[in-house]
């Protein structure tokens, strides 16, 4: 898999790329009254649908991106990974921003993803006031330095799925019907633990308020992939 990956980052088009713990070392968050925090423990049933890791590259196109993936390695998950090819963007505009690679801090690396729901699927806008009010969140975050990186992502009309079998790819065009499980953005933030993270979302101004789904995993550093072949 890192072969594969230094073959597109020869190339200038791999921007980055993260593991995922398992679930079970995850946390789902929703919201009570007055902004108060539901947290539940991982691991979590519906394994097909969770996320073990993500690539974010440059391709001049869906067609250029499904090729990309099409040449995943058969040796993860047995020849027979699903990946979800998604572009890059929040409809209403919010730039992306920051790098979630693993640098020289100890401190561990957290994920927050905010799960789509019917509105997300439309490529809702959520207006200049709400948006203003992410982009200084987003601002104030980078700047204290725990938060490294933050992208929207458009809806799954927009998307196509690559799913293996035996290793040989089939690709599906969205839209796709399992909205509960799908992401609409993340954010990537560098501190200290789980309640660093809890604390910093009880006060973000997510799109969607006090209704907002998320799910909290703790993402692989370099030193942990790479004990397997110590």
């Amino acid at each position: 898999m890192a072969e594969h990956c230094d073959r597109l980052a020869a190339e200038g088009r791999f921007i980055s790329g993260e593991g995922l713990k398992p679930s079970r070392e995850g946390y789902r968050v929703h919201f009570n009254q007055g902004r108060e925090p539901v947290v539940v423990d991982g691991p979590f049933a519906e394994a097909r649908e969770l996320v073990a890791g993500f690539s974010i590259i440059e391709a001049a196109s869906m067609d250029d991106a499904v090729a990309w993936v099409k040449q995943w390695p058969a040796e993860d998950a047995a020849g027979q990974a699903e990946i979800e090819v998604r572009p890059l963007g929040c409809p209403g505009g919010l730039s992306n921003f920051g790098d979630p690679a693993e640098d020289d801090s100890r401190r561990p690396r957290f994920m927050v993803m905010l799960k789509a729901n019917p509105r997300s699927e439309t490529d809702w806008n959520p207006g200049p006031e709400i948006l203003g009010r992410m982009a200084e969140a987003n601002r104030a975050g980078a700047e204290a330095g725990y938060l490294i990186a933050g992208n929207g992502l458009s809806s799954s009309r927009h998307a196509r799925r690559v799913r293996f079998s035996k290793g040989h790819p089939q690709v599906f065009d969205g839209p796709f019907a399992e909205i509960k499980e799908m992401v609409a953005g993340f954010w990537v933030l560098r501190v200290d633990s789980i309640d660093d993270v809890i604390a910093w979302a009880r006060t973000y101004p997510f799109p969607d308020g006090d209704e907002a789904r998320l799910e909290i995993r703790p993402l692989y550093s370099m030193e942990e992939l790479l004990a397997p072949l110590a």
